[in-house]
């Protein structure tokens, strides 16, 4: 947003406040319609959190095609330092789990992740109480303000997991459950 005009930047962090705020509101609703006892209840809020961080990405995603238009490259200062375009990230590796008689492997190592994770049970995971990332691996509730949260059959899974981290704690939950695992990276 530093190409934005002040008034348009001040507006816009206005903006975000609000939904924050709303999303906020929303989420001690749910948590009261859970407490009563109201699940429908609870699903709608739900749904309505989700759309309002949606559009909380969807305009922060046009920010930044607007800070990144043609007009806003003219706009910035000629004595920028220029990209290193030869610099390139290296693909990222892949991670094949073999547990309980079944080989997963999927497009990235969080899906493989949260697979072998299903395969294991949810159930038995979040008995362990394992920890990812400062975030419950395995919950009935989502963290608040943590984005790498999948939810699946119920639970909220984190999935911000590297290979080596992934490999690390479905290592330690095959050990506690007495489940044999076995893992390749390429």
């Amino acid at each position: 947003m530093n190409t934005l005009p002040e008034a348009v930047n001040h507006q816009f962090s206005a903006l975000f406040a609000s939904l924050y705020h709303a999303t906020d509101d929303l989420k001690i609703a749910g948590a009261e319609a859970n407490l009563m006892g109201d699940f429908a209840q609870v699903t709608d809020i739900n749904e309505l959190c989700q759309q309002l961080q949606s559009l909380d990405a969807e305009v922060k995603v046009a920010i930044s095609n607007f800070s990144s238009s043609p007009h806003s490259q003219r706009a910035k200062k000629s004595n920028s330092r220029k990209k290193n375009f030869s610099r390139t990230r290296t693909p990222s590796s892949r991670l094949r789990v073999k547990v309980s008689g079944e080989t997963i492997e999927e497009s990235t190592i969080a899906q493989t992740f949260l697979k072998s994770l299903r395969v294991l049970g949810f159930e038995q995971v979040a008995k362990l109480n394992k920890v990812v990332s400062k975030a419950p691996l395995v919950s009935r509730s989502p963290v608040h303000g943590y984005q790498s949260q999948k939810r699946c059959d119920g639970w909220y899974i984190t999935t911000h997991v590297g290979k080596r981290t992934a490999i690390r704690v479905l290592g330690e939950i095959s050990q506690q459950l007495n489940v044999a695992i076995k893992f390749e990276s390429y």
